[in-house]
């Protein structure tokens, strides 16, 4: 579990979310997130060299992995991955992070909840963004999963949705819910 909160904490750190408010949360939820996908929408999937395969809308559009691995980011509208840059360009982003130390809530974390995904303990957490790198009240919704033993190094797979202006925030969670419900880690000790 410390990997996971130390994952969080790489979270906060690339999110660049400040803030002073007083976070709330919800208690633990020890039964696994299992968020099928809506009914009636078709699905595809694609598989990272990360080690992870992941289910996403047929109509989604993902990275074909000339920038960032494949199967990383994933967004209702045609996108290009900008070459060494921060810009935000998909709905819905994957990435193997390495560990950092977490001991407390983040500043912006509004809910957390302790949940399984792809058979592996795991953070979802909602964080509303103080002044940062996102413009200030922007909602977010991680999911950190620790990536076990097996992993060279100490490392999380963070999953998140971030609602930017002008994005249908709680059509991505619900995508990302699924998707994440969705995860199949390999078992080469890869993610």
């Amino acid at each position: 579990m410390r990997h996971l909160l130390a994952g969080a904490c790489s979270l906060l750190f690339l999110t660049a979310c400040g803030g002073t408010g007083t976070p709330t949360s919800s208690g633990p939820d020890p039964a696994p997130a299992r968020t099928d996908v809506p009914a009636g929408v078709e699905t595809a999937h694609c598989a990272s060299p990360e080690g992870y395969r992941v289910e996403h809308p047929v109509d989604w559009h993902v990275n074909p992995g000339d920038v960032l691995p494949g199967c990383s980011w994933f967004a209702a509208e045609p996108f290009a991955v900008p070459e060494a840059s921060d810009v935000r360009v998909a709905d819905i982003a994957l990435s193997v992070q390495p560990v950092s130390d977490l001991s407390a809530r983040l500043p912006d974390e509004t809910a957390r909840s302790t949940v399984e995904v792809g058979g592996r303990p795991a953070l979802r957490l909602e964080l509303v963004t103080g002044p940062g790198f996102y413009p200030e009240g922007t909602p977010i919704t991680t999911y950190v999963v620790d990536l076990g033993p097996a992993r060279k190094g100490e490392e999380v797979l963070v999953a998140d949705a971030v609602g930017l202006p002008g994005v249908d925030h709680e059509r991505n969670v619900e995508v990302l819910d699924a998707m994440m419900a969705s995860l199949a880690l390999d078992g080469a000790g890869r993610v």
